[in-house]
């Protein structure tokens, strides 16, 4: 038995256990062709990691996520702890800013963006959940792991998490980690197993729309 199939019995096990009904994973079409070439859609529900340098093009490719989602009207929340976020940015990438919720939590050292994401992701009101957690060094990261409390309220509410940071934190346990460099995208993880066809090799990102201006 493959160590994929292993886990699904597993979490199929625990299922049973806990009396909870048998979840559907699946890969989603994002509508953005360069993430559905690379993984075949996103995961859902599931927990995804863009990790990359500022400046690599993290939110350009999430923005081009997030554009497609809403384009289609589905509701996103993105989770601004860092309060970096830009909405006027979103719209030039094509984002319909009615349908973006953006949660900027109280900086009470407490650390109430993960709670935040954790319960936007239970929801079932949004199709994602964006969040830009801060640097792995920084002191608002619990020592915890959060990966599994995330996957079981992203399994809640049928919903994909894009989690962004400047590189993977151990804290995170991710369905699929994208690295972002300047050669593009690539796939240093797909639990799944759906990667297909690059040989660990970079895909380009999402071109810029002609109205937006890069930052």
């Amino acid at each position: 038995m493959s160590a994929a199939a292993t886990l699904e019995a597993l979490r199929a096990r625990i299922r049973a256990l806990e009396g909870g009904p048998r979840v559907v994973r699946r890969r989603a079409p994002s509508g953005v062709d360069e993430v559905d070439e690379l993984l075949g859609g996103l995961p859902k529900p599931g927990i995804v990691e863009v990790c990359g340098a500022a400046g690599v093009g993290r939110v350009r490719l999430v923005g081009a996520l997030v554009a497609a989602a809403t384009q289609r009207r589905r509701a996103v929340a993105w989770v601004d702890p860092l309060r970096r976020l830009h909405p006027p940015a979103l719209h030039d990438l094509g984002v319909e800013l009615g349908l973006l919720l953006v949660v900027r939590p109280a900086e009470d050292g407490t650390s109430p963006w993960l709670w935040a994401t954790e319960q936007l992701l239970r929801s079932g009101c949004f199709e994602l959940v964006v969040v830009e957690r801060p640097p792995v060094e920084a002191k608002g990261l619990p020592r915890r792991p959060v990966g599994a409390r995330w996957a079981r309220a992203a399994e809640h509410g049928q919903s994909t998490a894009l989690v962004l940071g400047d590189r993977p934190a151990r804290q995170l346990t991710a369905d699929v980690r994208l690295s972002l460099g300047p050669e593009g995208a690539m796939v240093v993880r797909d639990r799944g197993g759906h990667t297909a066809g690059h040989g660990g090799g970079h895909v380009p990102l999402p071109p810029w729309p002609l109205a937006a201006s890069p930052w």
